[in-house]
């Protein structure tokens, strides 16, 4: 069954440019070790093993090995993660923190018009151990009390189920009137198979959104038969320079399929992506405006669920087409390559024939919702 994936954001969406990451020492690389963090608590100096002989200050270069896989920022030999040693005993937590000072905001915070948005990496890459760790971002005033609602991360662990590579963390919110400090917080735990304390984590950032000139209303992906069809509406596009559409097998490590230049309200690309060499995949645009700001969108998952039953003939067509292979009384619809419904008839028959003679030649889509799945097919329309 073909699936569309369909989100829809009001006018006031905020997008997220890529701004200065207020972290010191975001990545561990810093020199001495443990440049910018305060150590809470970490396990006790006993790890006696190549590579963690070298943990120092909650900071480790790993070797590339199972239990100690490259750091996420180069994924290659030499770079540094955040670790938090060895312990003899079952214990913890251990902490890591950051306290990153807001005064310069105060004003802004204090209108209640200040957003900050955290990210952060963490790996817990070995599976017989219980080993686990966890993110807490906290807000506090002047006088280091904690205001509102903490954003804590789940605990993540191999053996427990919730992840074993590299896994993405992030929370945006509104900091609460008096705000005068954001505390970072990395903790770990250990509940047997010591020493390593086999948690890592790496490329910490907190910045601070700016509104880009445009708003993103609209941002659909549709499977059909080998193809993928992507469309997305805007509004208010100001200063605004092109769209770059990327895509993920997992929903993590994007690439760049194609660019588009600004300058429209709706916008189509076609992804020849095939169905059947991955379970899902997805998409999410880049958009930059001309001062060379950019933002991501929300992400739009396609999930693989075989090949169609629907048939359309014939195709291209010229004066008419058939849909056969409906299965439930539905609405089938015409839709344009803008997104503009062009004609919707209601049918109980298996085969529906529908006359397009006063329809211009182009690309459409021919949209079936039965209550229950909603199906697109493409058609090609020929004078």
């Amino acid at each position: 069954m073909q699936k569309i994936i369909l989100f829809i954001y009001g006018i006031i969406n905020l997008n997220v440019v890529s701004a200065q990451n207020l972290v010191v020492n975001p990545d561990a690389e810093s020199l001495p070790r443990g440049t910018g963090w305060s150590i809470i608590s970490q396990g006790a100096s006993t790890c006696l093993l190549v590579p963690t002989s070298n943990f120092v200050n909650w900071t480790m270069i790993p070797d590339g090995s199972t239990n100690y896989p490259y750091d996420h920022t180069t994924g290659a030999a030499g770079g540094t993660v955040f670790y938090s040693g060895c312990s003899s005993g079952l214990q913890g937590p251990f902490e890591l923190r950051q306290d990153i000072d807001l005064s310069a905001d105060a004003a802004t915070i204090d209108a209640g018009a200040m957003t900050y948005v955290f990210t952060g990496h963490m790996q817990t890459p070995v599976s017989n151990q219980t080993d686990e760790g966890r993110f807490i971002v906290d807000y506090l005033n002047a006088s280091n009390v904690v205001l509102k609602t903490s954003y804590t991360s789940s605990w993540q662990s191999y053996y427990l189920g919730s992840g074993s590579g590299w896994v993405v963390y992030t929370n945006t919110r509104l900091a609460p009137v008096g705000t005068r400090i954001i505390r970072i917080r990395m903790q770990t735990e250990i509940f047997f198979n010591p020493p390593a304390i086999n948690v890592y984590f790496d490329d910490i950032t907190l910045v601070k959104p700016v509104v880009l000139p445009v708003n993103l209303m609209l941002f659909t992906a549709t499977e059909a038969w080998e193809e993928i069809y992507l469309h997305w509406k805007v509004a208010d596009e100001l200063n605004f320079l092109k769209y770059d559409l990327e895509q993920s097998n997992n929903g993590i490590d994007f690439i760049k399929i194609a660019t588009l230049p600004g300058g429209r309200t709706y916008y189509s690309y076609t992804d020849k992506k095939t169905p059947g060499s991955t379970a899902a995949c997805y998409y999410r645009l880049k958009m930059t405006d001309n001062n060379g700001k950019f933002s991501y969108s929300y992400i739009v998952p396609v999930f693989f669920k075989g090949q169609p039953v629907l048939q359309i003939s014939p195709n291209p067509a010229k004066n008419y087409f058939t849909i056969s292979g409906l299965q439930h009384p539905g609405v089938v619809s015409l839709i344009d390559a803008n997104g503009k419904n062009i004609m919707t008839n209601k049918t109980n028959a298996s085969t529906y024939k529908i006359n397009i003679s006063s329809i211009p030649a182009g690309v459409y889509f021919i949209r079936v919702g039965d209550g229950k799945n909603i199906v697109f097919k493409k058609l090609v329309v020929q004078n």
